[in-house]
């Protein structure tokens, strides 16, 4: 008995050639249950969630696809609006992408919950071949608010966040 393999094309793991198409060279995930929270206050400033990963691409021309979820629950009382971002960041706390990507504005005068599933989605050119971090904040702001942004929450308990870090070749 003879064995065959059949494919319609092979990209080497150096990348695609030259006008040649794209393809996925490495893929890291990471994901954590570890619950992180910021209180609502005026002024505030991004914060880790807790959810991050590292990859160290092949090519400095290489994309980084960020794909994946940060799961989360808001819990708020009081008078006057509110409002919660979350953003892509590198090592060094530099906002990539996402300043005003999950903008959530609410006015209303008594308790208020929500939970729910961050989508993570972003394509980022990091041009190195040193190792990169990835990871997600929250800031909270608020005015005449109580309570908190919870990360790695929903509102049921504990969730998992997950992130996914794909290296594409140029």
């Amino acid at each position: 008995m003879s064995s065959q393999l059949r494919v319609d094309k092979i990209l080497p793991v150096d990348g695609a050639p030259t006008g040649g198409g794209g393809g996925i060279i490495q893929v890291v995930t990471s994901s954590t249950q570890t619950g992180q929270s910021q209180a609502f206050s005026a002024g505030s400033t991004f914060v880790d969630t807790g959810l991050s990963a590292s990859i160290t691409p092949k090519f400095s021309t290489s994309k980084i696809l960020v794909t994946g979820y940060l799961s989360y629950y808001v819990y708020m009382s009081g008078n006057g609006s509110m409002e919660w971002n979350f953003a892509v960041c590198d090592g060094s706390n530099n906002i990539l992408d996402g300043t005003t990507a999950n903008a959530q504005g609410y006015r209303h005068n008594e308790q208020y919950a929500v939970g729910g599933k961050h989508p993570i989605n972003f394509l980022h050119s990091s041009n190195t071949t040193s190792a990169f971090t990835y990871k997600m904040r929250m800031n909270a702001q608020a005015s005449n608010q109580s309570g908190n942004v919870v990360c790695q929450r929903n509102g049921t308990g504990n969730n998992i966040s997950r992130i996914t870090l794909m290296e594409v070749s140029a």
